[in-house]
């Protein structure tokens, strides 16, 4: 008999905790989520969001600091970024919508530029342990230098991570990460914007991975290695401005951008591994007055198209110091439909010049170049430049215009 009480009694207990459990469960204000359209948000492409988005932010730095946007478009001013927090949303965008049936490419959770009034969209300064995750943020090409995302720290590390984001039209540069130490961009599209696609002049210790760096009317990534036009004095001093270092570039596609795929100024210890560098309009890779740099196990194909001299290259280097480039696979894919090609690019495979204790050998460059394989041009001191497979291809003018591939 009191085997049968304590029994009902534990039944009772147990049932009282997840009753309790399941009203909580029903307060806001202990759900894992702050949901924007809680603090006044409507998502509907129209309203002007900005002050639910910083009362959500503010929130989310004293409560849960996951901040939840379900599938709308949200129209904001530029905002600032606190630290310790997420923005969180599940834009599922796609690549492009060229049957013109996908209305929603995209992506369903848009953060869209209302004005080009700041440095960038996502400001997050000095904060740290930002994450910003599954938004599409569209620029809409608004103001002279606005950015996506831009962080720069001031003496400590910051650890702001972006990822599944797809970030478009802006006037700057989709990610600018200035003298930015210690971030990760991942799974990412970087995708239309004025400047570069990800421009990390002055940021080091970082992770670039499974990113597309598509379409940019600079470089994908980017490393100035020197002030902007546009910086102060007192800014120039604060920055310390040099290119980047010790960010590992891997398996990101990177194509089709105005200028060039990727370009490091004085930077130094960069990994670039791994990556398909593909049909820029410029080098695939140059990297001028740099350090213990490398580039292995790559694939680059055709870049170089509509550029002139050095430019018209898969891979140039100058003045770098103990830089490795082997294992590569170089192709210049003469036979290419999908773009008009009046010249036979890429002239160069690899440009060398001014190297001291680098390493350039067991690339395979098949058809990599119309005029050269290795453009060896001088000035290289204990540096190795040996065993690279080039095969030239025949290729011979096509009467009325263009070219074609005999072999």
């Amino acid at each position: 008999m009191n085997t049968k009480k304590h029994k009902i009694t534990l039944l009772i207990l147990v049932f009282g905790v997840f009753l309790t459990t399941a009203v909580q469960s029903q307060n806001h204000t202990d759900t894992p989520f702050l949901n924007i359209k809680s603090f006044g948000a409507k998502g509907d492409g129209k309203t002007d969001d900005t002050q639910a988005l910083l009362k959500a932010m503010d929130a989310a730095t004293r409560d849960e600091g996951t901040v939840y946007f379900p599938h709308g478009n949200y129209v904001i001013q530029p905002v600032k970024v606190p630290s310790h927090i997420t923005l969180l949303g599940y834009s599922a965008w796609a690549y492009a919508n060229k049957d013109n049936k996908d209305k929603d490419f995209i992506g369903k959770t848009i953060l869209t530029a209302k004005s080009g009034e700041g440095r960038a969209l996502l400001d997050l300064g000095n904060n740290r342990g930002v994450r910003i995750i599954g938004l599409t943020l569209d620029g809409k090409n608004k103001g002279k230098r606005m950015h996506g995302v831009y962080a720069r720290h001031l003496g400590s590390e910051q650890h702001n991570n972006i990822e599944d984001c797809r970030i478009q039209g802006f006037s700057g540069s989709g990610i600018r990460l200035e003298r930015s130490w210690v971030f990760s961009v991942r799974r990412c599209l970087l995708m239309f914007n004025g400047e570069h696609g990800v421009d990390i002049t002055g940021g080091y210790d970082g992770w670039l991975i499974d990113n597309q760096l598509t379409a940019n009317k600079g470089y994908g990534l980017f490393a100035r290695g020197e002030p902007h036009p546009d910086k102060t004095e007192s800014e120039i001093k604060d920055l310390k401005f040099f290119g980047g270092a010790s960010v590992m570039v891997t398996a990101n596609r990177i194509e089709w951008n105005k200028q060039g795929g990727i370009s490091l100024n004085k930077s130094n210890s960069m990994q670039i591994t791994g990556c398909a560098i593909d049909h820029n309009f410029g080098p695939g890779i140059k990297i001028t007055n740099g350090t213990a740099h490398t580039i292995s196990g790559n694939l680059f194909r055709s870049n170089g198209v509509d550029a002139e001299g050095d430019a018209c290259s898969q891979i140039w280097l100058d003045h770098v110091n103990g830089v490795s480039v082997t294992g590569n696979s170089i192709w210049g894919w003469y036979n290419r439909k999908e773009y008009k090609f009046e010249y036979p690019y890429p002239y160069y495979g690899i440009i060398t010049k001014n190297l001291k204790g680098s390493v350039v050998s067991s690339n395979a460059m098949y058809h990599s170049s119309s005029k050269e394989g290795i453009s060896d041009r001088g000035g290289n001191a204990s540096s190795i430049i040996k065993d690279n497979a080039y095969v030239k291809p025949n290729i011979e003018k096509v009467e009325g215009g263009g070219f074609r591939l005999t072999n």
